[in-house]
């Protein structure tokens, strides 16, 4: 497969960029929970509103971006103009999110998989990052035969049609509530177009899918609009419907990719390690999925082991083309140090927030802890394992700045 890494690198600069500046963000949502701090620098007034930021950043904008450097990348005919185009919408509507605190009073909102602040700034971001987004995905569409890329793209509109459906059929209001409804059945089909993307990154460069996963693709996207048109959004039916398909499409989707890890699966040598530990973090989120019983943090811990799982993986995919594409290489040795402090990391963090969940902490709040030995010990855990991973977040995007904000072999080469 033929990668044009010259037109996609921005995407990766833009994707390196987010995750820095949600590292930075969870440095402060750290030190927010963690005992005594909190107090210290008066973070909880703060916390709600880091969050949003984090969880968009860290999420939204680093996962689509890189989604975007993947897309751009495999996609040889997009005009320069409209690809630049696209980039410039995205760039904007990001930096529009990232200032809206700083514009106005944005009071924030706690809804699930796209926190929002309350804001005109922040909505035109969002909206327009998004547009860029859906040009980028409908290019893709035209110009990719029928495989996994495409089937990510496509699945990228079914979660835009479920928003926008959702958005016309429920009363409007600034409420959590409406955002929570609006956002529900969307942000569930969000996660397939990552974990296709995720399967894509595994098998590099194959981009063929396993036998029968283009099927359970398309499955899910009928199911997601499906539900859309036949179920009330703000009803239990809709919510529990939207649960239970990424549930089980996420099974569907991650077992027959575990099995082909656990059987050996041809992957490139240099990604075996990054790959390895994303399976981990997806074993690990699959587990402490099971456990969850009420509205603690060890949903956080759920959903951070997978996100994670992603991002390593990604990481991983980097490296590889710092190794193809910069002059700046780095020794095989230090890209497993990074990679292998960034997994135990997290893997702290998430048992940390795990065990903190399941002693009753609760999520979306700088907590004071009481005077809990068990509670205290779990929320070091997770500080440790917070820092952990924060430091090797932004060890790894000072190196994608280091190595790709200079000529690369093919401008040298030229």
């Amino acid at each position: 497969m033929t990668f044009n890494f010259l037109a996609a690198r921005p995407w990766l600069l833009l994707a390196s960029f987010a995750l820095g500046i949600s590292a930075l963000l969870a440095i402060l949502l750290v030190l927010s929970r963690a005992p005594h701090v909190q107090e210290l620098f008066g973070l909880q007034s703060l916390f709600h509103t880091i969050l949003v930021l984090h969880v968009n950043f860290a999420v939204l904008v680093w996962l689509l971006s890189f989604i975007g450097f993947i897309w751009v990348g495999c996609t040889q005919n997009i005009h320069r103009y409209f690809h630049g185009l696209v980039f410039v919408l995205c760039v904007v509507g990001a930096f529009l999110m990232l200032s809206s605190p700083l514009i106005g009073d944005a009071k924030p909102i706690m809804s699930n998989y796209v926190p929002v602040m309350d804001s005109t700034v922040f909505f035109v971001g969002l909206c327009v990052f998004a547009l860029g987004i859906s040009m980028l995905a409908w290019a893709v569409i035209r110009e990719h035969p029928w495989g996994v890329i495409k089937a990510s793209a496509l699945m990228w509109f079914v979660a835009l049609c479920v928003f926008v459906y959702h958005f016309i059929g429920l009363e409007k209001s600034g409420s959590t509530i409406f955002f929570e409804h609006l956002f529900w059945g969307g942000g569930h089909v969000l996660q397939f177009i990552y974990i296709l993307v995720l399967w894509l990154v595994w098998r590099w460069p194959n981009t063929e899918p396993l036998k029968g996963q283009l099927v359970i693709a398309v499955i899910i996207m009928l199911l997601a609009l499906s539900f859309m048109f036949f179920l009330d959004p703000s009803g239990f039916n809709s919510r529990k419907a939207y649960t239970l398909l990424m549930q089980v499409g996420m099974l569907a989707l991650l077992l027959p990719m575990l099995w082909w890890w656990y059987r050996g699966g041809d992957s490139i040598k240099s990604l075996r390690l990054s790959l390895f530990s994303s399976a981990l973090l997806i074993l690990l989120g699959v587990i402490i999925g099971l456990l969850i019983r009420d509205d603690s943090v060890i949903v956080t811990a759920h959903y951070h082991a997978t996100n994670a799982a992603i991002t390593v993986a990604f990481m991983g995919l980097s490296y590889f083309f710092v190794e193809k594409f910069s002059t700046k290489n780095l020794t095989l040795g230090w890209i497993k140090f990074q990679i292998m402090l960034y997994t135990s990391g997290m893997i702290l963090y998430v048992l940390g927030m795990a065990g903190s969940g399941w002693l009753g902490v609760p999520r979306k709040t700088a907590m004071i802890l009481e005077d809990n030995s068990l509670e205290r010990i779990s929320m070091g855990v997770m500080g440790l394992g917070g820092a952990l991973s924060i430091i090797a977040t932004l060890v790894f995007v000072g190196f994608m700045f280091y190595a790709f904000l200079q000529k690369n072999k093919i401008e040298e080469s030229k």
